[in-house]
């Protein structure tokens, strides 16, 4: 006869923190950029204070700007919502003994409304929009602490997933691509106090290579291994132009691997294992940029 042991119920705490895997299409993810951020920043030591910088500016740009657009794009009351506000519009209609006079007629308007949001709208929100409170409070506290731009960048974020939000999945890819990828280097790096222009311009590059592969595990058009490869061209012609040719073939050898892999994906279609097989080359490429940023 097995043993069972008394569960203890979870009362006291307000929070309850749920840590999963987002499970992303790569690794090409805002903890990444954030780790090529920090380095490209030239500030970055291994030193406590350092080290701190980093693992706040991680935890900012992959798990709370991370769940808060989680949680508002895919939230099961974004569905449930607009049906039950459909059916539940009698709760809006007054009564024929509505009060004739005007204090205690808009004071009936104000309860049954009231009562509606209490009763209808709430329950299917409460878990949701707490969850996203909690997150955006910590990412801007955390980001403040961090750096003015940190911060800015930051609120940028939170707002443009709720844009991508409204605007539709495949219409929303370039946000999510900026809210993974550019934004996350660029909180990093401000997070250690240095901005460049050459900096931006690569990211914006990488930007362009995750938003190609985001492109191909959705419409499988070839026009998005253009924007996969002349990208990444233009990082090794930079890299070439800017006194740093061991930077620049390590980055060509990735583009020519991912080049080789894009003979299997015309047969197969499969847009994201593609991503998966060539996630490395481009990771390797980023870090190779921060490096030569960095020194």
């Amino acid at each position: 006869m097995e043993e069972s042991y008394p569960v203890r119920p979870v009362l006291g705490r307000l929070i309850t923190l749920d840590l999963r895997p987002t499970r992303p299409l790569t690794l090409l993810g805002p903890a990444w950029a954030a780790l090529c951020g920090a380095i490209s920043s030239g500030g970055f030591d291994w030193r406590g204070q350092s080290l701190l910088v980093l693992v706040l500016s991680i935890l900012l740009c992959d798990a709370l700007l991370g769940a808060w657009r989680a949680l508002w794009l895919h939230a099961d009351w974004r569905v449930a919502l607009p049906r039950n506000l459909a059916s539940a519009r009698v709760w809006l209609i007054l009564p024929d003994d509505t009060p004739a006079a005007l204090l205690p007629r808009v004071w009936r308007v104000m309860t049954r409304r009231i009562a509606f949001a209490r009763n209808v709208v709430w329950p299917l929100i409460d878990s949701e929009i707490i969850g996203m409170v909690i997150a955006g409070i910590l990412a801007v506290c955390i980001a403040a602490m961090l750096s003015p731009a940190a911060l800015a960048l930051t609120m940028v974020a939170l707002a443009l997933a709720l844009v991508e939000g409204e605007v539709g999945a495949e219409r929303g890819l370039s946000l999510r691509a900026l809210i993974e990828m550019t934004l996350p280097w660029l909180i990093a790096q401000s997070a250690f106090g240095s901005f460049s222009w050459l900096a931006l311009f690569f990211v914006l590059l990488f930007t362009l290579v995750y938003r190609a592969l985001l492109g191909l595990t959705g419409a499988r058009q070839g026009r998005w291994l253009w924007w996969n490869n002349v990208p990444q061209l233009v990082v090794v012609l930079v890299l070439f132009a800017s006194n740093t040719p061991v930077g620049a073939g390590v980055v060509a050898l990735g583009l020519l691997a991912q080049v080789l892999w894009q003979t299997r994906w015309q047969m197969d279609r499969d847009g994201r294992a593609y991503a998966q097989r060539v996630q490395s080359y481009v990771l390797a490429a980023m870090l190779v940029v921060s490096l030569s940023l960095w020194f």
